[in-house]
């Protein structure tokens, strides 16, 4: 058995570099203190078996032995927990301008060295998302696997700018991943579109009607497509679209158009105390139960709107709703993943405080919503998200206990990715 010595070896070999990784056939974590789902407490003392990138074994430590070949990391004192997982970012908005190659390189490095090993993008230009998706799936770019979504919208939303710029040399709503719907388009053909330009997902976006946003779900699972949504499509209430069978619906304020029709300006106009948004913010507890009974994900984003209410107070009224509507969702048992929808300027790291400090999630659950639960909303919960036998091998290693202290999950040692280790 060579503890450590591969690993210290090929360190060793490249000390002018910034950043190193490096993919053993064969690699053993050593007495690892486990934190995941599957674990309401830490399962100290644990043993990972990582071969060809999954999860092979998990033993106790100290049970049995390895073959030379084998390159073993003592994790003694470390914490380890599964690849966290931004269920909404948006990497391809604008491809010419901010969201050049250059800028999303770096975004992407520097995600993946903070611990998130899986993103999903919820609209942009398709054909960037594919090349960046093919190169991290290739190991030419480092960075966190791409899961991406086609956008479905009505016709009037195309005269959107961001529609424009990422859609540049084709036609906003007419490209395969963007693409205006009415009730007389070929449904068949707009999804097999959409899954042929490699998308993982349909995202309904905006002026929809209940009944559309049916037929697009009842296609999208005849093609095994997931269809994923705005929580309000202007047409479409959040229930609508929890009843079709949407798998995660986002955007916290956006449920408050389950009980009304238009937010009054006065909510808009004044600065109001907590006494008066815990009474303003109507009860959806009926809601709620649809959520949980259709196992529907919901991607609350508390992190834009806390920005956008920072960087101007005429927004506050959207983030009272918007964590309000959270803590009770997470009250009544909802799924709740962790989505930043913050174009890279911050990670799901500060969307898991938020959940903690603003909608009263204990650190273990704020660490499942951006686990097992983000894995849920991209219908990968099968391979990622838990530490577990069969499960890919995207893992990050802490030096602190996240448990104590949520930023604490910042404390990185090293990340997995696909059991290629990468370290600072």
């Amino acid at each position: 058995m060579k503890f450590y010595s591969c690993y210290i070896l090929f360190f060793c070999l490249i000390p002018c570099l910034s950043y190193a990784q490096f993919k053993p056939h064969l690699l053993v974590l050593n007495d690892a203190t486990i934190i995941d789902a599957g674990h309401q407490a830490p399962a100290m003392h644990q043993t990972v078996v990582i071969m060809d990138g999954r999860i092979t074994e998990i033993l106790p430590t100290g049970t049995r032995t390895f073959p030379d070949s084998a390159v073993v990391v003592s994790l003694k004192g470390k914490y380890l927990l599964p690849g966290l997982i931004d269920s909404h970012v948006h990497m391809a908005t604008d491809p010419s301008g901010t969201d050049n190659r250059s800028h999303t390189l770096e975004a992407l490095k520097q995600m993946l060295y903070s611990g998130i090993t899986t993103v999903r993008d919820m609209a942009g230009d398709g054909r960037v998302l594919a090349e960046l998706g093919r190169d991290a799936n290739e190991g030419e770019i480092t960075s966190p696997e791409i899961y991406y979504s086609a956008l479905m919208a009505g016709p009037s939303f195309f005269s959107d700018p961001r529609t424009q710029a990422a859609t540049k040399g084709g036609m906003a709503g007419n490209m395969p991943y963007m693409k205006a719907v009415t009730d007389t388009t070929n449904m068949l053909l707009a999804v097999a579109q959409a899954k042929g330009c490699g998308a993982s997902g349909i995202k309904l976006y905006a002026n929809l009607s209940g009944v559309l946003a049916n037929k697009i779900v009842d296609e999208a699972k005849r093609q095994n497509m997931s269809v994923w949504s705005h929580a309000w499509l202007q047409g479409a209430k959040p229930s609508d679209l929890v009843k079709a069978g949407c798998i995660s619906i986002s955007h916290a304020p956006l449920l408050i158009y389950e009980k009304i029709d238009k937010v009054p300006d006065f909510w808009k106009k004044s600065h109001h105390d907590a006494a008066f948004w815990d009474k303003a913010v109507p009860a959806l507890d009926e809601l709620f139960s649809q959520m949980k009974q259709h196992h529907t994900v919901f991607d609350a984003t508390l992190l834009t709107y806390k920005k956008w209410a920072t960087s101007d107070t005429s927004m506050q009224w959207d983030y009272e709703i918007a964590k309000r509507i959270t803590a009770r969702a997470y009250k009544a048992g909802v799924t709740i993943c962790a989505g930043t929808d913050d174009d890279q300027e911050q990670f799901v790291q500060d969307e898991m405080r938020l959940l903690i400090t603003d909608a009263a999630f204990s650190p273990f659950d704020a660490i499942v919503a951006a686990t097992k639960n983000s894995a849920a909303a991209l219908n990968l919960q099968a391979t990622k998200g838990s530490i577990g036998v069969g499960m890919d091998a995207d893992l990050l290693v802490l030096t602190h206990n996240p448990l104590n202290d949520i930023d604490n999950i910042k404390s990185v040692e090293m990340v997995i990715k696909r059991g290629r280790i990468y370290q600072k």
